[in-house]
């Protein structure tokens, strides 16, 4: 079951999905959430579009989404969605590249003048707290960034490759002897927000992969032409200087991630997000996240589908393990009981937005309670709590200094 928690009073039991259920006191128990994420130890959190829309980034979906709007400003193209212009056969043509190019453009200037939310600076307040292990956004904005958070996808771990014995001589045992002498290098630090669909940041060159800033590319961007590459311009005039034949310039592209095409990090964010699900030998995250907090998406694109499930999974997992927890339902839960605060289930995995995903079924035991209402109102609940949580903990502070005071003045 999902406990359906309205942050409005007045919000009434949706019919859909049929595995919600009222509570039967919903301020108590949303104040629970809250101090289950502040009480939470590796909180990893995966948000959406809905985070950043106050900061006047706009979502997708919406009817007054990009999507839509997209679609209502280019009539000509017949495009059946915006979306058309986030898939991998924009490049097609020269004219939905122009049109990709003018959005990006827009977008980007967009975010580049936007505000961190109070959603983002719950996430910096958190990662304040040493309470936050990830934030993985589907946004291309990099707000993130601006609140304070690290930001950045490392790069892929190297697969160590397997040696037959007979391989195995004087010569590979000298490297042996030499690599095992040699200090190891210290691990990167993984940056604390791990954007999963690129950002608008950089562009990089479809032949040789160089990345630049894309702030140096818009007036290009803007009038929708392709900028040439310049780590190609220069190889291809070296080539000419020394008689070599030519291979052509590359073109810039956005670095975001459209929909059919690979991820350029993709190997990167898998990395992460197994360390994250698993735990590791040593470090912050050695013993894997431990809740979920999913915001501000619909949950469509399947990678993120994907990854929603798994830590729920594991943080479910995870929960299951403490003998002084119990599981959200029990056989004797009817479908649509309100529980009641004495029977206090534990909260691991929390989905707060306006709507429920569709479709709703496959959702079902993923999680255990649905705050239904804005970001960015929780966002501020959860920062009232962490004040009073710090103003409590100075008064004790205060009150054990004056008592340490009188008994040396004693």
């Amino acid at each position: 079951m999902t406990i359906f928690l309205p942050l409005e009073p007045a919000k009434t039991l949706p019919s859909s999905p049929p595995f919600l259920v009222a509570s039967s006191d919903p301020r108590t128990q949303i104040a629970k959430v809250v101090k289950a994420i502040l009480k939470a130890k590796r909180v990893v959190i995966i948000c959406g579009a809905g985070i950043s829309v106050k900061a006047g980034i706009p979502d997708f979906r919406s009817p007054d989404g990009l999507f839509q709007t997209l679609k209502r400003d280019n009539p000509r193209e017949q495009l059946s969605s915006g979306r058309d212009l986030f898939d991998a056969s924009v490049f097609n043509s020269e004219q939905t590249t122009s049109l990709f190019f003018q959005m990006i453009a827009r977008l980007s200037s967009l975010s580049m003048t936007a505000d961190p939310t109070p959603f983002h600076y719950l996430l910096h307040s958190l990662d304040d707290r040493g309470r936050l292990l990830r934030v993985y956004t589907q946004n291309i904005d990099a707000i993130e960034r601006k609140a304070g958070l690290s930001f950045g996808v490392p790069e892929s771990s190297p697969k160590p490759r397997s040696k037959s014995k007979s391989s195995i001589g004087p010569s590979s045992a000298s490297a042996v002897t030499q690599s095992a002498s040699r200090l190891p290098s210290p691990p990167l630090e993984i940056p604390r927000c791990i954007p999963l669909h690129g950002t608008l940041q950089t562009v990089h060159c479809q032949t040789c992969t160089h990345k630049y800033p894309l702030e140096e590319y818009l007036p290009s961007l803007e009038s929708g032409l392709p900028p040439q590459c310049p780590e190609c311009t220069s190889m291809e005039e070296t080539r000419q200087v020394i008689g070599k034949r030519a291979r052509g310039i590359g073109r810039l592209r956005p670095s975001v991630v459209l929909y059919n095409e690979m991820h350029q990090d993709g190997e990167g964010v898998g990395d992460v997000v197994e360390k994250d699900l698993m735990g590791s030998s040593k470090g912050k995250g050695r013993s894997g996240a431990d809740l979920l907090l999913v915001v501000g998406t619909s949950l469509r694109v399947p990678g993120t589908k994907r990854m929603v499930r798994e830590f729920a999974k594991a943080v479910h997992a995870r929960g299951s393990a403490s003998p002084k927890e119990s599981s959200t339902s029990s056989p004797s839960s009817s479908p649509r009981r309100s529980p009641t605060n004495d029977e206090d289930p534990p909260f691991r995995s929390i989905y707060l937005n306006m709507d429920f995903p569709v479709p709703t079924r496959e959702w079902d035991g993923v999680f255990d309670v649905w705050l239904q209402g804005d970001a960015q109102i929780f966002a501020e609940m959860m920062e009232a709590e962490i004040k009073k949580e710090a103003e409590a903990k100075q008064q004790a502070l205060d009150r054990k200094r004056k008592r340490e005071e009188e008994a040396a003045a004693a």
